[in-house]
């Protein structure tokens, strides 16, 4: 220990050095990381984080909430499923809004207050009546605040904000929640000959002792012509999703990679231009033991130091994104990061000690 905290302070640019290009590309690989989960949960937060256990989707719709139309006497059908606690009917429109800047997309959800189908987080005011409606937090900077009087087309509805859900957009872009019988309303102004407006899926809250997964399977194939699938598959088949979970894992991967690699390129050049240094240390009577633990201490030491000053500097990236857009630094991820990073360095590392394994202590005594 003593020997490899000694050479870390003589070489204290080289190793610091070291210490700032395990930080670039440890914060690089956390930032696509945080990055990417980011978009995966804006596109999908309205279902991850919703209060039903299960969605039912039609059949032919493939998990494709905007695609999916059931028939409202549906919920009725999915209630008499045994393990059923509750059900509730959801609609889903694309329209746009207009809170006083100029009209802007909307994802606009009807769902009923206190039944399943309702985001999971109300983080501020309350749950909406007629003519009110809840958007996610992060629509603020959008316009869309409390007591906001928002105009929504088609039609000419007005939707007051009476209350903020957290984490329950879809597709990233400005999301509320109104209930069923005003998203009814909003639709029809739209197409007034339509005789029924049907629903995009019926959400469903298991009984008590029935896993998601068992209800699911229970409705599908006691109701036919959907498709029912627990609260995380729901989440997985949105389009788009799996496409952005596998670009930045590919990301996320590389540059790990590439940090791995010049950790162990770097310790493996040292080990080489440090040979006599080596050899007379063996001579000596140091251990190969010794000196390999010296050199992964040094290798523990710098990658904790990188991922730390990567964490640190990703939290201050953190603070600065726009409300829109907000990221959180996940302590779960930078920890299995370092994890990964140290299992990976002192792996790529192995090279530099069966190079010092290698040396022959009576070479030692020639120089």
């Amino acid at each position: 220990m003593y020997l490899a905290f000694a050479e870390l302070r003589r070489g204290r640019l080289r190793f610091g050095l070291l210490a700032a290009a395990v930080a670039l590309l440890v914060f690089l690989a956390l930032f696509l990381a945080t990055l990417g989960q980011t978009l995966v949960d804006f596109e999908t937060g309205a279902l991850a984080t919703n209060s039903a256990d299960v969605f039912v989707f039609d059949a032919a719709a493939h998990g494709n909430l905007r695609a999916s139309r059931l028939a409202p006497d549906l919920v009725g059908s999915v209630a008499s499923v045994p393990g059923v606690g509750a059900s509730a009917g959801v609609g889903q429109a694309d329209v746009s809004a207009d809170a006083g800047d100029g009209p802007r997309p909307l994802v606009l959800f009807g769902v009923q207050p206190g039944q399943p189908g309702t985001p999971g987080r109300l983080v501020a005011g309350r749950w909406p009546g007629a003519g009110e409606a809840v958007v996610d937090r992060a629509d603020t900077a959008s316009g869309f605040t409390l007591d906001t009087v928002m105009t929504v087309r088609p039609g000419a509805a007005r939707l007051r904000v009476v209350g903020y859900v957290s984490g329950a957009r879809l597709g990233a872009g400005p999301t509320a929640y109104t209930t069923v019988e005003q998203w009814r309303q909003v639709l029809r102004a739209g197409n007034p000959d339509a005789t029924s407006i049907p629903l995009n899926l019926v959400a469903v809250r298991a009984g008590p002792g029935v896993s998601a997964t068992v209800l699911a399977a229970r409705i599908g194939a006691a109701v036919p012509g959907v498709a029912a699938v627990d609260r995380a598959a729901a989440a997985a088949a949105v389009p788009g999703v799996a496409l952005i979970g596998q670009t930045f894992a590919l990301l996320v991967g590389i540059t790990f990679v590439v940090a791995v690699v010049v950790v162990g390129f770097f310790f493996l050049i040292v080990t080489v231009q440090k040979r006599r240094v080596f050899l007379a240390l063996r001579a000596l009577g140091a251990s190969t033991a010794l000196l390999a633990r010296s050199l992964l201490v040094q290798v523990a030491v710098l990658v904790t130091i990188g991922v730390a000053v990567a964490g640190g500097v990703l939290a201050g990236a953190a603070a600065t994104m726009p409300p829109t857009f907000p990221i959180a630094v996940d302590p779960v991820l930078v920890g299995e990061v370092l994890a990964a990073m140290l299992a990976g360095s002192l792996a790529a590392s192995l090279l530099s000690v069966r190079r010092i394994a290698a040396l022959d202590p009576a070479a030692g005594q020639h120089h």
